[in-house]
């Protein structure tokens, strides 16, 4: 009898523990005031959704899409001939070098033979990265999609020379809303489906 008591508090314990989790993720969205609206391209831009993404209990950053028209389709995200936007504000200390390592394993998870296809880009990124050294906690890296153009990227508000290709962008954009999406309640949040 002692057992399933045992048990029957364990298990509502890791049930309220699990239903907490959204609330604390969400109050850290709205401490970080994330814009409604963003302009790329001289095109105006809505907050599809926004998320948190963790490794393992780690708050790392705050993520946030930025679309033409509203949708919860990722394909149409992936795919869209307008200008998108995926902003990243930093929730802690990471260096360069693991920054441009998650880039690569997202690329590599859902896009065949990556490293071969974008070879030349993803040694622009690296580049990139290196030249930043790491990203703090507060920092802001900002990746705008803009078609016929590619991906320009800033961090603390510094512009990088773009990279170019727009099948690069997409690439870099099914990092978060691929098949294999580097985190799947963050995919959901940025499709607002959460």
């Amino acid at each position: 009898m002692l057992h399933k008591t045992f048990r029957a508090s364990l298990c509502a314990g890791l049930i309220a523990a699990a239903l907490a989790i959204p609330a604390v993720q969400a109050a850290d969205l709205a401490s970080m005031n994330i814009p409604e609206k963003a302009e790329v391209a001289s095109q105006s831009l809505l907050l599809n959704g926004a998320g948190i993404r963790t490794k393992i209990v780690f708050d790392v950053y705050a993520a946030a899409l930025y679309t033409v028209a509203k949708t919860s389709d990722a394909a149409a995200v992936i795919n869209a001939a307008t200008p998108r936007r995926v902003e990243l504000r930093m929730m802690r200390e990471v260096s360069a070098s693991k920054m441009h390592e998650s880039f690569v394993e997202g690329l590599t998870a859902n896009v065949p033979d990556a490293d071969k296809r974008f070879g030349s880009q993803l040694e622009s990124l690296e580049k990139l990265f290196k030249e930043v050294k790491s990203v703090a906690k507060g920092d802001v890296i900002t990746l705008d999609f803009v078609p016929g153009q590619g991906t320009k990227v800033s961090i603390r508000g510094k512009a990088f020379p773009v990279i170019t290709g727009d099948d690069f962008a997409s690439a870099l954009l099914s990092i978060w809303l691929g098949k294999k999406p580097v985190q799947g309640d963050l995919k959901a949040a940025l499709l607002g489906s959460k």
